[in-house]
Order: C-alpha cells, then structure tokens, then sequence
C-alpha cells in the first residue's frame, strides 16, 4: 500500500473542510471528488448565496378543504385565478371545482363539472375565465368564469374532447386531442357562449405521430410541443398591430424541430425558468436551451440532473406523467413518484441562484402498514401562484392530503418561528426530517490512510439539536456528538418570559477524534436529535473544518 513519506521528526498537522454548502448536492459522483462546497446527500434542506446549509421552510395547510367541503384525496389540480373582479384558487378534487380566497375560506364553485374523478385536470387562464379539461356533459374543454354575482361553469361549444394541456398563448387556448394527436387552438378570447370557439380548420398536426405529452407557452408567440421522444416549436405569427387586424389561422403557424431524440414525460413537470423551460425527461431534468445547442455540439449538455443522477433513477417510470412542477424564488420545484409509488413523494429543487441542487424534499418518511411502502410527508399533486391583493405572493401546493398547503418562505427572518420550520398538513406539525451528509475530507491525499485528530463545526443563529456520526471509509462509527445544542437561536417576538436572549455571534463546537480509527476518507452525518424540542427545529450550517496526520510508516507484515 502507498504510504506518505515523512522525514521530518514531527508529523505536521494537516487540515481539510466543508467550506460552504454553495454546491449543493452531488450523488452521483465518488464523494471523495467533491470540492469543498458540495455534500453527498441533503435531505429537507436548503442553501442561499452564502452557503450557509438550514432547515427548509415548511409546508402548512393554507385551507380546510378536507374536511370541510371535501372528504376526497382524489386531488386533480390548483389553478389561481386573477381577475379585475376577483382573486381566487381553484382547486379541483374528486370531479368537484372548489374556490379559495385570501383567509382560506372554502367555497363549492361546483359539483360533479369534471369528466373525471381521479385524472388529472389541465387547465390556463385566458383574459377573465379559467379553462379546463374536461366537462363532465360533453368531454369539451370547460369555462370557470365569476359573472361578478356567483360563479358560472359552462362548457364550450366546439372542440377537442377528453382533451389535454391546457395552455394559453397570445390569448388563445392550445389544447390536444389524444385521439388524434393533433393539437386544437381556439378563437382569440375564447367564450363558452360564443357559437365557435374552436374552428375546424385550427386544427394541426406536430412530429411524425410520437405521442404529444405536454405544451408551454414560451418567449414571444412560441408554443412548445413536447412528444415522447421529440419536441418542436410553433410559432403562432402574432396578429399584427393594425386598424382592422385579420387573425391568423393556424395554417399559417411555422413549426421548427427542436430535437428528434428527446422528449417530456410529463406536462406538469414544464416551467417557464427565466427564458428557458426546465422539464422532465426520461434522462432526467432537461432545459430548453440546452437542448437546442446539443445539435451542434454533439453533446448532452441539455441534462442538468447529472449530479443526482441517482435520484433520477429511482423515479416510477410508469406513474411519470403525474410529475409536477414550478418555479419560485430562483428554485425548480419538481416532485415526482419513486421507487413503487403511486403519487409525487420526492421532491427535487434545484436553486438557478447558485446553480445546484439542494437535494431531496420529502418530510417525514414513514412505512405504510398496509402496503409495507414508504410515504412521505409531502406529496403535491399540482402547484400554483397566488397574489392577493393586499398580500404577499405564496407558493401553494395541492396535496394528495386532501388541502392546498402555503409554503412559508414568505415569513421574514424576524418573524420567523419554529413551526415555520415543520410542515403542518391538517391540524399537527411534523418535523422535516432533515438529514445531511457531507463529502469525503481526505486531506489532500487519497491514497494514505490518516488518523484524526479533531473536528470543529460552525453554526450561526441555528437552535436545532443534533446527533453527528461519522463514517470512515463509508462505514458508520459510533456517534461523535450526540444532542448536541447548536445554539440558542433568535428570541423573536411574541415570547412567554422567562426566556433566553438569542447571540447573534457564530457559535462553534470541537471534539477530539483521537479514539477512531485509521481511514482514507472521512464524512459526516447531521441529524435532527430524537430528544429535540418544540423550539429546536432550524439548522443553520456555517462550515467544518477538520485536522489530522497522514500515516507516513506503513504496518509491516
């Protein structure tokens, strides 16, 4: 075996760490490879700019849906719904069409309007109306309008039937038929009573008969048609700003290939992230643009789920196309099922602010009883956007629960609670979970075993209690904290005295880490502590650092 050749009379002291947590999470790689602001694995966490690991914010219930007006799971989409005369979500559940407003009170918009009770509802607004698919009467595209007095569902005249990701362009509704795999677009302004909304003749054909799977609406007047195995783009020749303008007929539509050889899996999965579209592919999460150049470059540089390629490859291929996702605040949320799963237990979230993945978001992972299947706290079957008046923005989930769940990044630092830090799906908080673990410190060296000698951790304003293991050589050793008190936080109002004033200084911990064994690399693992309290829920990771001595004598045999 190699070993570090040292002539000096003392053995110099020699230091690696985990600098930052900027890098997200990297699995796919050997962890011994990393740099210094990568980890192996985040579970329910979550980083900003300046690298600091913390616990991510929760998910609490935004409305009693469940319960109070629907006793179903069969959660089928959420949609906002932003007009001059009203602000409202909608949410589809059981073929029923629910409304939302600003307190969360719940309203019937109506009853059995959905063709189904289970399927999934595509839906786009356009001008004042909400459109969906389908109606319940005729299988044709339905209308959600409120008239100023009550809400009105209609079903529009004409059109597609049983049809399919809904979206709006320039004003037009762009829908498929899956029977004939044809895309259908709508009169601009489309009204149920108006007696066309679909002319026959917009009606085209995209690809060489690979199945479509979703549509985005894109830059400028381009709509993107994703098929199984392909994806084009439409352009859909905007109506001139004239006097008496002519609308264009969709025979007039350019279409453009973007790629022969890959395609989307799921139309929930599409979000617009600045100018490009992330979505979900069979290689993994694709962009757009990427994908546009790979042409050209002869390269799979249209992938940017490579370093957590592991996780990819867990998916339920079969149950892909329910995958969902957005996005918010510079974070792709997507939320896919894996393993045997039936439903979004896995949510992946990549931060276009620091250009990785903050890895896994699941809460809570139990064992079903009747099936012996891990679930997920978590498990959003569509996402959408509110802005009330008078509000802040929210991210809002629909949860296969039963109830829209309000994401409370929202909540300023000074306001911020423990709770904010647990998610909360009917009436109870539940910890997240959160787990890490970090890369390989090898002290620059890979192949020479080493001893340890010490290890310091540095937390700022964190109030979590934690258990930190170690693992040498990937094996796990006894615990080298374990409830461990990182901090005492922030004391925020309101408070029940008598109560601890927070430090606003960077605490830090160091253990001797003479009593291990010797090891090529070393890692590790941060937990919640099972004796942790109902005010000790936020990490906040600052860095490790960690010295040791290169074994320069080999073991003679």
């Amino acid at each position: 075996m190699p070993v570090y050749y040292n002539d000096g009379l003392d053995d110099p002291v020699q230091y690696d760490r985990q600098a930052s947590f900027v890098g997200g999470q990297i699995s796919n790689f050997r962890e011994n490879l990393l740099n210094e602001s990568q980890a192996e694995s985040l579970k329910d966490l979550d980083t900003e700019k300046n690298g600091i690991l913390k616990s991510r914010r929760g998910f609490h219930r935004f409305a009693d849906l469940l319960g109070s007006s629907s006793s179903s799971t069969n959660t089928q989409a959420i949609a906002y719904l932003d007009t001059d005369a009203k602000e409202s979500l909608v949410a589809f559940v059981n073929s029923n069409i629910y409304g939302v407003d600003s307190s969360g009170t719940v309203t019937t918009i109506g009853a059995a309007k959905a063709n189904s009770a289970t399927a999934q509802v595509d839906h786009c607004q356009v001008a004042d109306k909400l459109f969906y698919a389908s109606h319940v009467t005729n299988d044709r595209v339905g209308q959600v309008k409120w008239t100023g007095a009550a809400w009105a569902v209609t079903e529009v005249p004409d059109g597609p039937t049983n049809s399919k990701y809904l979206v709006n362009n320039n004003f037009r509704i762009f829908a498929v038929q899956p029977s004939d795999n044809q895309v259908y677009v709508s009169d601009i302004l489309p009204d149920s009573s108006s007696g066309t909304v679909f002319p026959a003749a917009n009606a085209l054909k995209v690809g060489l008969g690979d199945p479509i799977t979703g549509l985005a609406s894109w830059v400028g007047f381009n709509v993107v048609v994703f098929c199984k195995n392909s994806c084009y783009v439409i352009d859909t020749n905007p109506v001139p700003a004239t006097a008496s303008p002519t609308v264009p007929a969709a025979s007039t539509f350019k279409i453009r290939t973007i790629s022969t050889s890959s395609g989307c899996l799921s139309h929930g999965s599409i979000a617009q992230v600045g100018e490009d579209l992330f979505y979900l592919s069979r290689t993994g999460v694709r962009s757009i643009r990427r994908t546009m150049e790979e042409n050209m470059i002869a390269s799979d540089v249209g992938i940017l789920s490579y370093p957590i390629q592991n996780v990819i490859d867990e998916i339920n291929w079969a149950q892909a196309e329910k995958a969902t996702g957005i996005f918010w605040r510079g974070r792709y949320f997507l939320s896919v099922p894996t393993g045997s799963s039936t439903k979004n237990d896995t949510t992946i979230v990549y931060n276009t602010n620091t250009q990785s993945w903050m890895g896994v978001w699941r809460g809570i992972v139990t064992v079903d009883s009747s099936t012996s299947l891990p679930s997920s706290t978590i498990n959003p079957v569509d996402y959408a956007v509110t802005q009330f008046s008078g509000g802040k923005p929210f991210l809002i989930s629909l949860d296969k629960v039963g109830n829209p769940l309000q994401y409370r990044d929202f909540v300023e630092e000074i306001n911020l609670v423990d709770t904010d830090y647990q998610d909360k799906l009917t009436t109870t908080f539940a910890d997240t979970g959160w787990e890490a673990t970090t890369r390989a410190f090898t002290f620059g060296e890979q192949m020479t075993s080493k001893d340890a000698e010490f290890a310091e951790f540095e937390f700022d304003h964190s109030d979590a209690i934690i258990d930190i293991g170690v693992l040498l050589d990937n094996e796990e050793k006894k615990n080298l904290a374990d409830e461990l008190v990182t901090g005492t936080g922030e004391l925020r109002l309101s408070f029940t005295l008598p109560s601890t004033l927070g430090s606003g200084a960077v605490t830090r911990f160091r253990y001797s880490m003479t009593h291990y064994p010797e090891f090529r690399e070393l890692q590790f693992n941060f937990k919640q502590s099972a004796q942790a309290g109902t005010d000790s829920k936020y990490l906040a990771l600052r860095s490790i650092h960690a010295g040791g001595f290169l074994n320069s004598v080999g073991e003679e045999s």
